[in-house]
């Protein structure tokens, strides 16, 4: 490794080390792969799904929901029935799932 190097490397590194998980771009396909598999029992998850609100569709929960508003409800559910984020939710998966239920705006 050259002198030169060094410094890049170290900086590349530090800036790894300050951006945390959550910053990461969150993956919408990922979100989607999640709702398939653990919300679609009792939410419609798909694009153009209807508005129905019990439970509401991913669809009116990203007409009617803020970002904050969605990701509180995965974080603090509202209802005993909806699984708890902690079952099934790793690392940026939060985000994802918003990610994924934001693109559903019409």
């Amino acid at each position: 490794m050259t002198l030169r190097a060094k410094p890049v490397i170290a900086t590349l590194a530090g800036a790894m080390m300050a951006c945390p998980l959550w910053a990461q771009d969150a993956s919408v396909s990922m979100g989607r792969d999640i709702a398939e598999e653990y919300c679609s029992a009792c939410h419609d998850v798909g694009p153009g799904g209807p508005f129905k609100l019990d439970p509401p569709s991913f669809a009116a929960i990203a007409r009617f929901r803020s970002e904050d508003q969605i990701r509180d409800r995965i974080i603090r559910p509202i209802h005993d029935d909806m699984p708890r984020y902690t079952d099934y939710m790793i690392g940026n998966n939060i985000e994802d799932m918003v990610a994924y239920i934001l693109s559903l705006e019409e």
